[in-house]
């Protein structure tokens, strides 16, 4: 079975200027940050019940002092998740209280 982390994590680490990690805390040292945890791996199997093809769905979440920020690092972020082969499934402003992080969600969906 395919691990899909390790490559997502590289691929993001890409981004400049951006901290990575696969933390659920939310709580973050340094900013802008983005977050990633997968929230779906599904296999198919053929006949010989070998694996045919995997279903990854990858939630990543991204964090920053301002919405021009997040934003950029969204547009960023779905060019290398891309390159990996996933499309952006959907994406969204999470609503926060006055003086928080700004915070947007994206899932991705990849096929292997």
């Amino acid at each position: 079975m395919f691990n899909p982390k390790p490559e997502i994590y590289q691929k993001l680490c890409e981004i400049e200027g951006v901290k990575v990690t696969q933390s659920s805390q939310n709580i973050f040292n340094d900013l802008p940050a983005i977050t990633f945890r997968i929230d779906g791996n599904s296999a198919d199997y053929d006949l010989d019940n070998d694996i045919a093809s995997q279903e990854i769905f990858c939630s990543i979440d991204i964090w920053a002092e301002d919405s021009v920020t997040a934003s950029s690092i969204l547009a960023q972020t779905e060019a290398k998740m891309r390159e990996l082969k996933y499309r952006l499934s959907n994406s969204l402003d999470v609503p926060s209280p006055k003086g928080a992080l700004y915070h947007i969600n994206a899932t991705f969906i990849g096929l292997r």
